[in-house]
């Protein structure tokens, strides 16, 4: 195929701003195939050709060829040149659309993970290393998460991180070592199904404390723990699961005074996804004698990883060791060397860039469609809240949906013993693979919603 493209000088000018040549120039390309205005299998321009037209080196536009290579955009062909590659997307309308499962989109995760395996299988003292018994990895691989957490603006110091096979055994290993069957632990009145579980493996109760719009209520909790003695506290602030409701400071300032008060401890669990404006430093740096700071690269990643970290206070990190050496006799340091070495590539920053645009995008998506109906979601991150009028009952619509190929959420799932107060659903927006399988699936929404509105509840 003859070519007939050429990127536009002004527009990569511009990109070369934000970073480097190459790179700009790979972002160029990879945007406009995927926008179609480059179609599958048409060939790019001749590197020597497409230097002079942009008046850049020939080495910086084999260099960017390379690396949409590498993305999955362009496939190199021997002595024929580079194409751009069909991309593969799924969308089969016999689908459910899930909208039911915390996790990223796959948007090129597939291929950095690629990349870092490469690295890895050419790095032989690291290879090494990890196939070692090892509890808590190495100072090297603390070295660069610490780091990598320095940047985003938390300051651990000489701190050990705990790594564990996700939040999951964070939360267990922590309740573990701070409780003892019979005793007590509060939580939000709606909380992660997974607490639950980890506390019923552990024999201990649990005490669930209303929410407010500005988080846990803390005269109902002040009210139990006079009356209770309460060992530990879960909650998740940052983007509570499954309301989105973000602490304020008072109320955060209120709960450190009450676990100092009533010497209790507090699990902070951050693993929620929430876009990068959003995100602030967690509570454990404020206090880190009483919080123990849960996080994880499930929902910001790739949730197969099963890469989890906790920061926890220096006198109980012993203990909590000890709790997941009894669990798995040490944990898999593999994805985490691969987290390590994606952590400094340039390509993991671009794919969180691209996860919080297509995020943000999908919002604004869900948004305008239920603001169409007369609903009002609460957004955050993958996360959305959607509360409903009297006359529309969750498992009514749930159920509806459910036979339009559309999977959510009741909110019941997030109560003890599955005993909701409110009438609501849970969307999340990770699930459809890609931006077309995501419309479909609002689509169906939308026919759903437009058949109660007009009173009619059938099966289309």
């Amino acid at each position: 195929m003859n070519t007939i493209w050429f990127p536009d000088v002004a527009e990569y000018q511009r990109l070369c701003k934000l970073s480097s040549k190459y790179q700009s120039l790979a972002d160029l390309i990879e945007r406009v195939a995927q926008s179609g205005v480059i179609s599958a299998e048409q060939k790019l321009p001749a590197q020597r050709m497409l230097a002079d037209h942009l008046g850049v080196t020939h080495g910086t536009v084999t260099r960017a060829y390379d690396l949409l290579v590498k993305r999955g955009i362009a496939t190199a062909k021997l002595g024929a040149g580079t194409f751009i590659k069909a991309q593969s997307v799924h969308l089969d309308e016999l689908d459910d659309t899930d909208f039911s499962s915390s996790m990223m989109p796959l948007m090129g995760q597939q291929n950095v993970l690629a990349e870092q395996m490469r690295k890895l299988a050419n790095n032989a003292s690291a290879l090494t290393d990890i196939l070692r018994y090892k509890l808590n990895g190495s100072d090297e691989l603390q070295g660069t998460f610490k780091a990598w957490l320095n940047d985003k603006g938390l300051q651990i110091g000489k701190q050990e991180l705990i790594f564990c096979q996700g939040a999951q055994q964070a939360i267990y290993s922590v309740l573990a070592a701070l409780c003892q069957a019979g005793d007590t632990v509060l939580h939000e009145e709606m909380c992660y199904p997974g607490f639950y579980q980890a506390c019923d493996s552990l024999g201990l109760n649990t005490k669930p404390i209303a929410l407010t719009p500005a988080g846990i209520d803390l005269n109902a909790l002040e009210a139990y723990c006079k009356t209770h003695t309460v060992k530990a506290i879960y909650i998740t602030p940052n983007c509570q699961n499954p309301t989105n409701i973000r602490y304020d400071q008072a109320t955060l300032d209120g709960l450190l005074a009450l676990s100092q008060r009533y010497n209790f401890f507090i699990l902070e669990d951050d693993v929620n996804y929430c876009l990068p404006e959003n995100w602030r430093l967690p509570l454990w740096q404020t206090a880190n004698d009483r919080v123990f700071y849960i996080g994880s690269f499930s929902k910001y990643f790739a949730g197969g990883l099963r890469a989890g970290y906790l920061i926890a206070p220096f006198l109980w990190q012993q203990a909590v060791l000890k709790q997941i050496h009894s669990q798995c006799w040490s944990v898999s340091m593999m994805n985490f060397e691969l987290l390590a070495l994606a952590l400094n590539d340039d390509e993991f920053k671009r794919n969180q860039l691209q996860l919080a645009e297509e995020v943000s995008a999908r919002i604004n998506l869900l948004r305008a469609l239920f603001e169409k109906h007369g609903l009002e979601a609460v957004f955050s991150g993958l996360n959305v809240y959607l509360p409903l009028p009297e006359h529309i009952n969750m498992f009514s619509l749930a159920n509806q949906l459910k036979a339009n190929r559309v999977i959510v959420r009741t909110i019941d799932v997030f109560t003890r013993n599955g005993k909701a107060n409110c009438n609501a659903l849970r969307f999340t927006l990770g699930g459809p693979s890609s931006r077309q399988a995501f419309e479909l699936g609002l689509a169906r929404v939308d026919q759903v919603l437009r058949h109660r509105d007009g009173g009619i509840e059938v099966v289309i």
